[in-house]
């Protein structure tokens, strides 16, 4: 399998995967323009031979480019009821023939990837994260939640690769400049992971066939990628040393694209 960060934080959002042929991205977040130039950058291609978009949620910075991708690729797009009844207001119209509705908690094939969708705590309605697999290969993404949950905790289990949020410094939000409403939507049950959550959650889920750890959805206002990679490259030491010595643990670029990783 393959992964790429297109974006990352909330500039915008797209991850690109790749299994054997199918490749799809999770979430576009930006212009089209600009995602298609992102693929085009990392060496992905210009998006035609994309089998599916699959969103996480229906906010700006994970929607914007969806319809135009769609209309213009003629790629169907994949949401739970929740994000449909929120998106198009966002993202634009998309024809009906491209419209495919997913279960909060379900899974599905497309061509050789079989995908399932665990829900996420987060404000926006029906919002969830993807495992991506092919074979007994797979990849997690879950970012856009203020809280690592048991289900998803289940759900991330024995993968290759996780993407997972890393949001905010503790002490750079609540010292920063952000209104106080802001700073408690964004530390609270529905908003964002802090580093040290994050942390705390990847040791949930880590295995000894881990190989990469893409941190993501950093806050350019509340945190750093030095202050990201020094906690939870902390948090998790004594298990990456112990049980997992080639364990790789990046930050994705904020507006271009991150490296290829191949698992």
């Amino acid at each position: 399998m393959e992964y790429c960060s297109l974006m990352s934080g909330s500039w915008g959002n797209c991850h690109y995967i790749k299994g054997k042929t199918t490749s799809i991205i999770i979430d576009a977040g930006q212009t089209g323009k600009r995602v298609l130039a992102n693929l085009a950058q990392a060496g992905l291609g210009d998006g035609r031979d994309l089998a599916g978009i699959l969103v996480t949620h229906a906010h700006r910075d994970h929607v914007t480019a969806v319809g135009v991708l769609a209309r213009k690729l003629k790629v169907p797009v994949y949401a739970t009821e929740g994000t449909w009844c929120q998106m198009e207001e966002i993202s634009g119209p998309i024809p009906d023939n491209l419209r495919r509705t997913v279960e909060l908690e379900g899974k599905w094939r497309l061509n050789e990837l079989e995908i399932q969708t665990f829900p996420t705590s987060h404000d926006a309605l029906e919002s969830v994260g993807y495992v991506v697999r092919c074979g007994s290969q797979g990849i997690g993404v879950a970012t856009d939640m203020g809280v690592f949950t048991a289900r998803m905790a289940e759900a991330l289990q024995s993968l290759e690769c996780l993407v997972l949020e890393a949001n905010h410094d503790l002490d750079m939000l609540r010292l920063g400049r952000y209104p106080v409403y802001l700073k408690k939507r964004i530390s609270g049950v529905s908003g964002h992971l802090s580093n040290e959550d994050a942390g705390a959650g990847l040791l949930r889920v880590l295995c000894p066939r881990t190989r990469h750890v893409v941190l993501a959805h950093l806050s350019e206002e509340n945190n750093t990628p030095e202050k990201a990679l020094n906690c939870i490259g902390g948090l998790v030491a004594g298990y990456a040393g112990e049980k997992n010595p080639e364990l790789e643990i990046l930050v994705a670029p904020r507006c271009t694209p991150g490296p290829r990783i191949l698992f």
